[in-house]
């Protein structure tokens, strides 16, 4: 590894790809080489906010003496993202959900397997304050034997329109159940460690008639253990909603519960000069994002797993593909035997 930690970004079409970057500005240590990026508009936009180069093509990029790459690129090019950087033997930060498909998910752990490089899902979550507690009560065994969790993960409705490929079938391979199922379903595996064997989802007629995938549903999955996860993660927040959406969860265990709000800590602003003035919110609580770069760049020096690998990625893949099976059939789909 270089004396500096030295990153390159593969495709910013992800609204992640700034906070991502800001993370990197913060962390001691750290350089953002370069971004290549398909839309010249959007990289030049980018590489000038940021300071930094926009290269034309990926291999001059990773030319420039890497330790890692950032791939927020859209859905559909992750996976050519990914072998393209295997292959000059980089270190992936990678934004979910990993690919579009099974079989191009199950490639990347076979050759992340072989590579032995850290290969990290941007499952951020695992990374917030808030949801490491419950982790540690869960564990803890206060709650007995958790049976039964409920969440939701749902968002301002207006914000999947500001990138035209988020509601692009070809580039996002999917609308709220391919965005959104991985962040819950990930945590309930994580707070479980256990698989899901069964997938229920219904997917309702569109809140938003203008985009042509879908925006709201409810799925229903079930663990080995017996236990039962209900994950809600619809765009489906007016548009005046005064947050881009929330993390919460409730976990019923045999001897008790948890609730989980994760953006909880805030403080709530109404303006009085303009006829305009809102509601407003403003987040000071933890900043998950720069928390998981901050442990990507510590498992690179340190020679440490990362919290969220490129199994967890796949497990997060098979889950929202049954959703869309399940929806299709009108019926629940089996995963993982028992």
């Amino acid at each position: 590894m270089n004396a500096t930690f030295r990153v390159g970004f593969l495709g910013v079409a992800h609204f992640h790809a700034e906070s991502y970057a800001k993370a990197l500005k913060k962390i001691p240590g750290c350089e953002i080489v370069g971004v290549y990026e398909e839309d010249t508009a959007l990289g030049k936009r980018f590489g000038e906010e940021f300071k930094i180069e926009c290269y034309r093509s990926i291999s001059e990029l990773l030319d420039k003496n890497l330790d890692a790459v950032i791939i927020t690129s859209e859905n559909s090019k992750h996976h050519e993202h990914i072998v393209q950087a295997l292959d000059n033997d980089l270190h992936i930060l990678c934004e979910k959900p990993m690919t579009i498909n099974i079989r191009d998910a199950e490639d990347v752990v076979s050759r992340v397997s072989k590579k032995g490089v850290k290969f990290q899902m941007c499952y951020v979550m695992r990374y917030h304050t808030v949801s490491i507690l419950v982790k540690e009560l869960i564990d803890s065994g206060i709650l007995g034997k958790p049976i039964l969790m409920v969440g939701t993960n749902k968002l301002n409705r207006a914000l999947p329109l500001l990138r035209n490929w988020f509601t692009n079938l070809s580039l996002s391979g999917g609308g709220a159940v391919m965005d959104h199922t991985v962040h819950l379903a990930d945590l309930m595996r994580w707070y479980t460690e256990d698989e899901v064997v069964e997938v229920y989802t219904e997917i309702g007629k569109n809140v938003n008639k203008a985009i042509s995938v879908e925006d709201n549903f409810f799925t229903t999955v079930r663990f080995g253990s017996g236990l039962i996860g209900h994950i809600d993660g619809s765009w489906t927040y007016a548009s005046g909603f005064y947050t881009w959406g929330d993390v919460t969860m409730e976990i019923i265990g045999t001897d008790g519960a948890i609730l989980m709000d994760a953006f909880r800590q805030n403080v709530y602003l109404i303006g009085d000069k303009h006829p305009g003035d809102r509601l407003s919110w403003s987040y000071y609580g933890c900043d998950p994002d720069l928390e998981m770069v901050r442990d990507f760049k510590r498992c690179i020096q340190e020679d440490k797993p990362p919290r969220a690998t490129a199994k967890d990625g796949l497990e997060g893949v098979r889950i929202s593909l049954a959703s869309y099976e399940s929806s299709k059939r009108g019926e629940p789909v089996q995963l993982h035997q028992l």
